[in-house]
């Protein structure tokens, strides 16, 4: 699978960010690249696979009181471009609401103080995109991976706490960038131009860090958790059938979950 568009997108925004570090030195082009890119995926690394094992444990131990069934379905292959630019979209809208809701609260947000405070908010948004956004990543790798959770009352397959990333990009709300720009510009003609060259200096950090995650480490974080012990225990409660051409009888897939859905609706008309 190729990352053509994301790669291209990211480093188009990418470029405004490159033209500043020529005019100003190496050493500044360098020290942007490594805090932009470089200090995400290298946070990523260190915690989501510890992260991933720790929810699995979580999971294991919870799968039976919770009334849910936890397995791993086969893999299908990775999410296509759409869905991998709006997970990217999500984190993007994710760090900016909280960075603006941080950044009042440690510096004073005013006209006057325009560099200080927008130098404030990218180091703010970089740490957000780096530490708290782990938990994104840690989503998209659950999801990814072919982790499902099998509602046996409701007769139902979800991906598990697929809500939570959209439920963290919504906290904060626009209106607060919203406010922090109008405060920082003045008025709204340069808040509208303030919010629109922090999304420059955001979006490459935001499309080509997860890319390069995508691309070089997900797949082994993948492999480790399909491998550990805990997918061994829940491989135990739907067991596949060998055999790429035969479908899992037991185990049942969200394509599985839709289809039997429309057949309901197909047939209650008809009786």
């Amino acid at each position: 699978m190729t990352y053509r568009t994301e790669y291209t997108l990211g480093f188009l925004a990418l470029l405004p960010l490159l033209a500043t570090g020529v005019a100003k030195g190496t050493g500044w082009l360098v020290t942007i690249i490594v805090v932009y890119v470089g200090v995400p995926l290298l946070i990523w690394s260190l915690l989501v696979n510890r992260l991933a094992s720790l929810a699995l444990r979580i999971i294991c131990r919870l799968r039976e009181s919770s009334g849910h069934q936890y397995y791993f379905e086969r893999q299908v292959g990775k999410p296509g471009v759409s869905r991998r630019i709006l997970r990217d979209i999500r984190v993007l809208v994710f760090v900016f609401f909280i960075s603006a809701l941080i950044v009042p609260q440690v510096t004073q947000v005013n006209p006057q103080n325009l560099v200080i405070v927008s130098n404030a908010f990218i180091y703010v948004a970089i740490f957000l995109l780096a530490i708290p956004s782990s938990i994104h990543v840690l989503l998209w790798v659950l999801e990814d991976s072919g982790l499902r959770c099998h509602n046996t009352t409701r007769l139902t397959v979800t991906v598990p706490a697929a809500w939570t990333s959209r439920w963290l990009s919504s906290l904060g709300g626009i209106g607060a960038f919203v406010s922090f720009a109008v405060a920082m510009g003045g008025s709204l003609d340069k808040a509208i131009s303030l919010g629109f060259t922090l999304t420059i200096s955001l979006l490459p950090s935001c499309i080509l860090a997860p890319t390069l995650f995508y691309r070089r480490l997900e797949p082994g974080i993948i492999a480790k958790i399909r491998q550990s012990k805990a997918a061994m225990t829940m491989a135990g409660l739907f067991p596949q059938v060998s055999g790429p051409s035969i479908p899992s009888s037991s185990a049942p897939t969200l394509r599985s979950v839709r289809v039997t859905e429309e057949t309901k609706q197909t047939v209650e008309p008809h009786s």
